[in-house]
């Protein structure tokens, strides 16, 4: 898979659970839309974070959402950390 592949897939996994969890269409989510601003809650957050970390088998502190503005940094972040991983 190629990082461009990667970052389309946890892309696509994140704006879905996110959307899942704020109740909106994932096609209003876009890498530059504001986490907070999507209204997604501290709980939602942590457990997004789980989901990431089951489905792509990548080590995440809870906490990591919240040091991203963004749903892109977010995912650029997940992304590095699988390619160093």
């Amino acid at each position: 898979m190629t990082d461009t592949d990667l970052r389309a897939s946890v892309m696509e996994f994140v704006r879905t659970q996110i959307s899942r969890h704020v109740k909106l269409p994932a096609e209003r989510i876009e890498p530059g839309s504001d986490l907070i601003g999507l209204g997604l809650q501290s709980i939602d957050a942590v457990i997004m974070c789980g989901e990431v970390e089951d489905r792509f088998r990548v080590e995440l502190d809870p906490s990591t959402i919240f040091e991203h503005d963004t749903v892109g940094s977010f995912v650029d972040d997940v992304v590095l950390r699988l390619a160093d991983g």
